[in-house]
């Protein structure tokens, strides 16, 4: 199994999206060791954001300080700028050198305060530089390598998978029971969560590790426990509808 699988086997199916995030921490640390790993949600338009941090540190001060300070961290302009039409892994360092982030406001009334002058920034969801959900792993003075970078590349697109599929985590309980009221297998399950999220069988078999066609085997039978012929009604009779 390559490392991007066995980051996702060790990720998939867990309880909650706070189940998720903190196991991803703990992964991202262990891959990119780091003073701290940060799952973001913005969405600036709404007034909206999260940050969740790993090792855990109060601070309600950081949603508000990102959605005050987002269009002036180096990293988040860096979005804007960037007309490739998806967002690569940066690094801080990439996007400004030391000498300009000292001087901006998102380094002297935000990052300074958490001891944080080098990230790494991997987007997992998003298109907007006001509306995305992103992790960042934090350190002070030591810079990430080139080979990191590279290790961030390859596991980016594992991380857009379970964003996606840990989106509507809320309707799990109700699906669990409904799922094994209709005696579907837990493989059976987790396969219709994914597609539940909007995830074609492609990208469910990469997440997996199965091929699509043992994908489409498990939905067929699925829907065929759920006594349906297709995927919008299978998934209104798993969630009770």
């Amino acid at each position: 199994m390559d490392l991007a699988a066995d980051f996702a086997a060790n990720l998939n199916g867990l309880a909650s999206r706070d189940a998720y995030l903190d196991a991803a921490s703990q992964l991202l640390l262990k891959l990119f060791p780091s003073d701290h790993a940060v799952w973001n949600s913005l969405d600036a338009p709404a007034g909206t954001a999260d940050i969740v941090p790993y090792p855990y540190h109060v601070c309600d001060k950081l949603p508000t300080m990102l959605l005050d300070m987002y269009a002036e961290h180096p990293l988040v302009a860096s979005l804007q700028t960037d007309t490739r039409g998806h967002w690569p892994p940066r690094r801080l360092s990439d996007v400004i050198s030391d000498l300009e982030l000292y001087k901006c406001r998102a380094f002297q009334d935000g990052l300074l305060l958490l001891d944080v002058n080098r990230q790494l920034m991997l987007v997992t969801a998003g298109s907007r530089f006001d509306l995305f959900h992103s992790w960042s792993l934090n350190r002070w003075n030591h810079d990430f390598k080139d080979n990191e970078v590279e290790l961030a590349q390859h596991i980016q697109p594992i991380l857009k998978l379970l964003d996606s599929a840990y989106a509507g985590s809320s309707r799990k309980a109700t699906e669990m029971a409904n799922a094994e009221a209709y005696s579907l297998t837990a493989r059976e399950q987790e396969v219709m969560r994914l597609a539940s999220q909007g995830l074609k069988v492609s990208a469910i078999g990469h997440l997996l590790g199965c091929s699509p066609r043992t994908i489409a085997k498990h939905l067929e039978h699925a829907y065929s426990k759920l006594g349906s012929t297709n995927g919008i009604d299978a998934l209104r009779r798993l969630r009770g509808g």
